[in-house]
């Protein structure tokens, strides 16, 4: 079961700085258009927008893990799991689809 928890921190690790890279690349101009991913809701936004929520939603799943320490971003020590799996809902809803499927996995993982 331990193994399960670290396997599920390296996921949610890996996804989170997917769809931090995912959102600083849509912040590059240009490059808006050519990353080719079809998200949910974020067709009805701007690439500048989805940029910046996806390394909002990215920032929010490293802090709730632990592997980053903002105050402003932590939502306590309670229900990480919890916060952590409606991030990457919201993520792939918004911003990373990847990104978002491996911090959903990963939060699963922390259950088991």
């Amino acid at each position: 079961m331990a193994d399960l928890k670290k396997i599920g921190d390296l996921l949610v690790l890996i996804g989170a700085l997917v769809g931090l890279i995912q959102g600083i690349l849509l912040l590059v101009p240009g490059l808006g258009f050519t990353l080719g991913y079809v998200n949910i809701l974020g067709g009805f936004l701007d690439a500048f927008v989805l940029g910046i929520l996806a390394i909002v939603f990215s920032l929010i799943a490293l802090v709730n893990s632990g592997f980053l320490k903002i105050s402003a971003l932590d939502f306590g020590k309670t229900n990480k799991f919890l916060v952590v799996l409606i991030v990457g809902i919201l993520m792939v809803m918004f911003a990373s689809d990847f990104g978002g499927i491996l911090v959903i996995v990963g939060a699963i993982l922390w259950l088991l």
